[in-house]
């Protein structure tokens, strides 16, 4: 008989999706994010990310382009959100039943939202 492997703890799953999540920003949009918060409640997981911009979203944004830059941003994350879900999926070993983000200009940063499938 094997033994039972021990759960993360909820720091390491909030250390993971941090890191992962970075990487992908780096990997993905081009530039990193000067910070990630993640927060987990029972069957959520939040992430507040303190997003870079590239120099073509900072000079939209220069020119008052602050509607181009969000809508582009939510565009690429709907194309990219089976990566973040995968990212949470992974660390909590649940499954996500639905998939938030959204992009705030002033304060600049983003927020991933992932409510999870109830436990089985």
């Amino acid at each position: 008989m094997m033994p039972e492997r021990n759960a993360p703890s909820t720091a390491q799953i909030k250390a993971e999706i941090k890191k992962e999540l970075l990487q992908v920003h780096r990997d993905s949009y081009g530039t990193g994010a000067d910070g990630i918060e993640v927060h987990l409640a029972d069957e959520m997981v939040l992430a507040v990310i303190d997003v870079e911009l590239t120099a073509a979203e900072r000079t939209l944004l220069a020119a008052g382009q602050s509607d181009a830059v969000k809508a582009a941003r939510e565009a690429f994350q709907d194309v990219i959100a089976p990566t973040f879900i995968a990212i949470v999926e992974r660390a909590t070993g649940r499954t996500v039943h639905s998939f938030i983000s959204s992009l705030n200009i002033d304060p600049l940063y983003s927020i991933e939202f992932f409510r999870l499938a109830p436990e089985a």
